[in-house]
């Protein structure tokens, strides 16, 4: 199939949720700025002739970690090591250096944009097919894994002052690397009481019940099925929603069984705004694009679990600075769910203020005008 022509090209692969999410909030700020007639295309290796071994590596995040997250930190730790980083880049080029090039040969875009630690080199090549400019948007939220900055030399748009300085403590030219934020999806942003009852209405939610949105990511991982146990011994006073991501066991299990809340468990979106307009809490791990559009939606953010590496990071740093509550010890919840309901003023409404304060909303105009000055 022929690709049609791009001015701007962004590469992300379908490994977790928060890559894809970024780079869709990335087109809509482009497509805004830039006007109807600006192209831009988000490419995923996977899905135009990435080899077997790519595929493996790539597709094999997902059941990683979910079922086995201490395996994850250990490949997180080993691939952030010089000799084993580059063995990973040579690997990984072997099998989407060709079909990323010829992708970029047909679309000739004037500006390449990677969105993924494992792509920089191929990103590059591929941009050397048609003289394109190229740039890397860091989704790490605050300790940034060496692949993002492989290979040396491309300008960096860093989500975060923390981000930005650990590249620079990690070699690179402070002159390379923007802090923009995070990108989110515009639409995401505080909205009044009224309207929050009218989404909750229009998805089949009770309007006036506290509505906590749990999540293990795009995958399903974490410590959810605790979780949602942990919850339902709240009581009545609550809703969920829980988005169980492509974990179809846990999707299955949480339909399955008979909750004394009100619990309505989906499974993987492309477009979960609406859902995360409509709730008061966010609860699950420490996602980098899960605490941003968290904290865009202007929810409040607690923390139940974290991936070994850079999520980890991510808690330590939302903790301490007060955007986030860290609740991993057990039954955390069943005190803190009803004393933020108790006195909504300064327990809910607090967080959420806190949180809210963290966001980046104009984070992706930052980056596309980032971009658009490449054109």
């Amino acid at each position: 199939m022929s690709e049609a022509a791009a001015d701007v090209q962004l590469w992300v692969t379908s490994t977790g949720g928060g890559h894809r999410r970024v780079a869709e909030a990335v087109r809509a700020a482009l497509r805004e700025s830039g006007g109807p007639a600006l192209k831009v295309a988000i490419d995923d290796p996977l899905r135009v002739g990435a080899l077997p071994q790519a595929r493996l590596l790539l597709g094999g995040y997902g059941p990683v970690v979910r079922w086995a997250p201490a395996l994850w930190g250990a490949l997180f730790w080993s691939f952030s090591l010089p000799v084993a980083r580059r063995s990973l880049e040579l690997f990984l080029l072997s099998g989407v250096q060709v079909p990323m090039a010829r992708t970029t040969r047909r679309r000739q875009p004037r500006v390449v944009v990677n969105l993924h630690p494992l792509l920089g080199p191929a990103a590059l090549r591929a941009a050397r097919e048609t003289s394109a400019a190229m740039l890397t948007v860091i989704t790490d939220l605050t300790r940034v894994h060496p692949g993002w900055l492989s290979p040396r030399g491309i300008p960096l748009l860093s989500p975060s002052e923390a981000a930005t300085l650990s590249c620079v403590r990690q070699g690179v030219d402070p002159s390379l690397v923007e802090t923009t934020g995070l990108p989110v999806d515009p639409r995401l942003k505080p909205i009044s009481p009224a309207e929050r009852a009218a989404i909750r209405a229009r998805l089949g939610l009770d309007p006036d019940l506290p509505c906590l949105l749990v999540s293990g990511g795009a995958e399903g991982a974490g410590n959810v099925r605790h979780l949602l146990e942990e919850l339902d011994e709240v009581g009545p006073r609550i809703q969920v929603v829980l988005f169980s991501g492509r974990n179809l066991l846990l999707l299955r299990w949480a339909r399955a069984r008979r909750w004394r809340i009100p619990l309505i468990a989906l499974p993987f979106l492309n477009d979960p705004t609406d859902w995360l307009l409509a709730a008061d809490a966010y609860l699950g791990k420490a996602g980098p694009s899960a605490l941003a559009e968290g904290a865009a939606a202007g929810m409040a953010l607690i923390l139940t679990s974290a991936l070994p590496g850079q999520e980890q990071a991510n808690l330590e740093w939302a903790t301490r600075a007060g955007v986030a509550v860290d609740a991993r010890a057990p039954g955390a919840l069943a005190e803190l769910i009803p004393s933020l309901l108790r006195d909504q003023e300064a327990g809910l409404r607090s967080l959420q203020e806190r949180s809210l304060q963290s966001a980046s909303p104009l984070a992706a105009q930052r980056v596309a005008a980032a971009i658009l000055r490449r054109l």
